[in-house]
């Protein structure tokens, strides 16, 4: 039986190389979306990113020769795309092209030929640079962290412990924004810096009580820690109710995490501080 399984198992297991000019953030993103749609398969992606000449194609081609796998590129060079598809037909290996379609929908429109200059590649993903910034001050501004700079953040996250604001902060870090967040307690209050902020950036997360006692009971479990108030659940049920009523009093919108995932999180908090996509 475990041999079967391991069997079916390994039937279902791709791995999808994904070849960009530039960093490939985006195709990344998408191809992990696309691939969470099928559960029963497990797709990994293997990334072969700034493939801007001859041997780095080479290199990454020479990678993707393997069973069940996939090639998907997003290049600006159509010999470079025929290239692949030379390579991938022969071996009976499964390649899609992640830009040309949507540059001859494009070209259709506009009625121009594309240029494919692969230094406009490297112009649009100068947003990599913003993302890799924002990272750096969401490391430095994680859990109260870099007070005296909290003005500098485009969003400020607030919440009691065990909340997912780290993990929230972090995602809209990866999305280029320069997230800080800032945690309170009944013993440490709110830290006077919160008050120097503009509302416009701030956004507290809650989530259910019982809910909360439970993540921090487990925790406490894990790091052989003694059970306090921190997950009683009578004390988590009357945190959670000041906390939420000093965010009204104080005007900040709220998001509830309970049954919340990162992505749906993070969404809900651009549009409430009403941020341009990114």
């Amino acid at each position: 039986m475990a041999r079967k399984k391991a069997a079916a198992a390994a039937k279902n297991s791709y791995t999808a190389h994904l070849i960009a000019g530039a960093t490939g953030d985006l195709v990344h993103r998408m191809l992990g979306i696309a691939a969470g749609q099928f559960p029963n398969a497990t797709i990994k992606i293997v990334d072969h990113p700034l493939v801007d000449s001859e041997a780095r194609l080479q290199a990454a081609l020479a990678a993707a020769d393997g069973p069940r796998s996939i090639v998907i590129h997003a290049l600006p060079s159509d010999e470079s795309k025929r290239r692949i598809k030379r390579w991938c037909v022969p071996r009976s290996i499964p390649e899609f092209d992640a830009t040309g379609p949507l540059i001859d929908f494009i070209s259709t429109c506009v009625g121009q030929l594309p240029e494919n200059d692969l230094s406009r590649l490297h112009q649009v993903d100068m947003a990599y640079g913003q993302r890799i910034e924002a990272m750096e001050f969401a490391l430095q501004h994680d859990d109260g962290l870099g007070l005296p700079t909290l003005r500098a953040a485009e969003i400020v996250i607030v919440g009691v412990s065990r909340v997912s604001k780290s993990p929230t902060t972090l995602y809209l870090a990866s999305r280029g924004y320069k997230t800080a967040n800032v945690s309170i307690s009944p013993q440490t209050g709110f830290p006077p810096e919160l008050a120097k902020i503009s509302q416009k950036k701030i956004v507290a997360l809650t989530t259910q009580p019982k809910l909360l006692q439970a993540i921090r009971s487990d925790r406490a479990d894990e790091m052989g820690m003694e059970h306090t108030d921190y997950d009683d659940l009578p004390a988590v049920r009357r945190e959670v109710m000041e906390a939420e009523a000093e965010y009204r009093r104080r005007g900040w919108p709220v998001v509830n995490v309970a049954g919340s995932t990162i992505e749906k999180t993070a969404a809900q908090i651009i549009e409430l501080l009403k941020l341009p996509t990114r």
